[in-house]
C-alpha cells in the first residue's frame, strides 16, 4: 500500500479488483473492502455491522452484498441494510485515479452521530431487537448524549407503548 495522499490510501488497481471482484485494505482503523460489481467500484467497512464478521468472505451479486454469517444483506452504493436487525454498513469515498490506480478515504461515520444512534434506538425499540438497542445505547453515549437523555428516550417509548411493550 503507498503512503495516503490527499487524505485517500492506495487500495489497488482496477485490474486487479476486477480480476479477483474485491480487495481488503488497511484503514486507519479497521480493514476496508473494496468490490467490483457491475462495472462499478465501492468501498465498505469490511466488518459486518450486525456482528462483526469479515465482509469480505461474503457473496456479492446485483449490488447486494450478503455477509455469510447472518445472512444480513447490503446496497453496495450506500451501505444500506434490507435487514432492520443490522445496521447499515458504513462506506468511504473512492477515485479512480490515471492508470486505473484505486485510491479509498478510510473515513466511517454519520454526519450526526447522536441522531443515527437516537433514531436506531427507536428502531431498536420499536421492534423489540435487543442487540439494536445496545448498539444504540452505546452509540448515543460514544456521541456524548447524556446517559440521562437516552434513559429519557427509552421511558418515553415504554409510556407510550406500555400495552404492547
Amino acid at each position: 500500500m503507498d503512503m495516503p495522499t490527499s487524505d485517500f490510501v492506495r487500495a489497488g488497481s482496477l485490474e486487479e479488483l476486477e480480476a479477483t471482484g474485491r480487495l481488503v485494505v488497511r484503514g486507519r482503523h479497521r480493514p476496508i473492502l473494496v468490490v467490483h460489481d457491475r462495472g462499478r467500484v465501492f468501498a465498505l467497512d469490511n466488518r459486518c455491522p450486525h456482528m462483526g464478521f469479515p465482509l469480505d468472505r461474503g457473496s456479492v451479486e446485483d449490488g447486494i452484498l450478503t455477509c455469510h454469517w447472518h445472512h444480513a444483506r447490503f446496497a453496495l452504493a450506500s451501505g444500506c441494510t434490507f435487514d432492520l436487525w443490522a445496521d447499515d454498513v458504513p462506506t468511504c469515498p473512492v477515485e479512480i485515479r490515471a492508470g486505473g490506480e484505486i485510491w479509498v478515504k478510510p473515513v466511517f461515520g454519520h454526519a450526526d452521530p447522536a441522531g443515527h444512534w437516537r433514531a436506531r434506538l427507536a428502531d431498536g425499540l420499536a421492534h423489540d431487537l435487543g442487540l439494536v438497542i445496545a448498539k444504540a445505547v452505546h452509540g448515543q453515549l460514544a456521541a456524548g448524549r447524556p446517559p440521562s437523555e437516552v434513559v429519557r428516550q427509552a421511558a418515553l417509548f415504554g409510556t407510550r407503548n406500555r400495552d404492547g411493550w
